[in-house]
């Protein structure tokens, strides 16, 4: 691949870990008005919370050319950016760090929401580069799978054309193609190429490698009250057999610890209106058999109070299996993965509430992200500014410390990186 390096400052900045009780947290956060963000290292061994502050400005300058020929061949304006952004609001959009994804030794992928580059971060020399896969400049998606035995990266592509036909046409066919990449013999191998959706938001793999699960976040809508489906991809990788499942916003999917055809499937049911989050309604968590003759719905959870998501994790806690689940604009679900029976509601402070007599609901708050511990008893929560610990069994607040970053105003934007303390990788 080749790199691109990216401008890096890494700053220590005063956090009192006294009482912290994770092995290392990643966290992201953008600068709102400076095309830059920061990752938020925090570890128990160190004092302070480690700063690395990765500038876009120039990425960003360079990315406006990537919709040139689509204006084009669309005869749409000089100006016309997905989801009739502006220019400014989609660069703020596309460049937020999202998700991580660690490929060893210190170095993880920095899933961003909407590019044609990779962006790797090295935590331990504290230097950024972005990667070029070589896919024709396609956009990539978000949050990727990495087998750490092959070290093959896998992720999907599509092109800028087909993201901005969806301005005229929500439900415009996209073309993606998945590949699997080699990262140390830099070798790419197709996977498959069909119809599916852009604003690729989760590749995932099924723990046994049988099924590759694509969710598509979709966000676009068919009237101001209306949102376009997203649509989900199971892909059968013996057989190739393929099924589509069309869904409210679908994003992200967790799969279970003890089985390893089960997995759950988050429906957030939000769309962008202009640059804001817009809630339509509650959201769904659904629970799924993978077969080789197809999904099956096990279940579903949803409540009056279930809206946006954002984070859904499975945890073990005392021989259970649970899944803790993040609801806008302050509520942590715990849930039995069992049956999907609500275990727990923890109720934190909030300044938005959502009236779904008014729907879409435009959020106003940021959202926030979820990770527990190795044992299951502490919920770990980060918001703008600020990271929480809450007992799982009493909802007892039990950690708080406020991050003191450099001043400007920045907003949490997406997954919390959880690190084991044998390997520094994410679980």
């Amino acid at each position: 691949m080749i790199r691109t390096d990216l401008p890096l400052t890494r700053r220590e900045l005063p956090f009192s870990t006294n009482g912290f009780g994770f092995d290392g947290v990643l966290c992201p956060s953008v600068h709102k008005g400076q095309v830059a963000h920061s990752t938020y290292l925090f570890a128990p061994e160190n004092p302070c919370a480690s700063s690395y502050r990765i500038d876009l400005k120039q990425t960003a300058e360079n990315s406006r050319f990537l919709f040139h020929e689509a204006q084009k061949s669309l005869a749409l304006s000089g100006d016309a950016m997905p989801y009739n952004l502006t220019e400014s609001q989609w660069r703020e959009y596309a460049l937020a760090p999202h998700s991580y994804l660690a490929l060893g030794n210190g170095v993880y992928q920095v899933g961003l929401n909407y590019f044609n580059r990779f962006l790797h971060l090295d935590t331990r020399s504290a230097q950024a580069f972005l990667l070029d896969p070589g896919v024709n400049d396609e956009f990539l998606s978000s949050t990727n799978w990495y087998d750490p035995e092959a070290d093959e990266l896998w992720f999907a592509s599509w092109s800028a054309l087909h993201t901005l036909q969806r301005n005229l046409d929500p439900l415009a066919p996209v073309t993606v193609t998945l590949w699997s990449y080699a990262l140390r013999r830099e070798k790419k191998k197709l996977i498959w190429r069909g119809n599916l959706g852009d604003s690729l938001h989760q590749l995932c793999l099924s723990p046994d490698g049988r099924f590759l699960v694509v969710a598509e976040l979709g966000l676009r809508s068919l009237t101001p009250n209306e949102l376009a489906p997203s649509t989900v991809l199971i892909l059968d990788l013996q057989t190739l057999r393929e099924w589509r499942m069309e869904l409210p916003a679908a994003a992200h999917v967790e799969f279970d610890p003890e089985d390893p055809a089960v997995c759950y499937l988050s429906e957030h049911n939000i769309g962008l209106v202009g640059p804001k989050v817009g809630i339509f309604g509650p959201a769904t968590l659904r629970k799924i058999r993978l077969t080789p003759d197809g999904p099956q719905t096990l279940g579903l959870f949803t409540h009056p109070d279930f809206h946006r998501i954002t984070t859904h994790i499975v945890l073990k806690r005392h021989q259970q299996t649970l899944l803790a689940l993040s609801g806008y604009p302050g509520h942590l679900f715990l849930l039995d993965a069992a049956n999907l029976s609500l275990a727990k509601l923890i109720t934190m402070d909030a300044a938005d509430r959502v009236d779904l007599s008014n729907l879409p609901h435009l959020c106003t708050q940021d959202s926030y992200g979820i990770a527990a511990s190795a044992d299951g008893k502490h919920l770990l929560v980060c918001k703008t500014g600020r990271l929480e610990i809450y007992d799982s069994q009493t909802s007892r607040m039990i950690f708080a410390e406020n991050i003191k970053d450099e001043g400007q105003a920045s907003c949490f934007t997406g997954h919390l990186g959880l690190m084991t303390p044998s390997s520094g990788a994410i679980s």
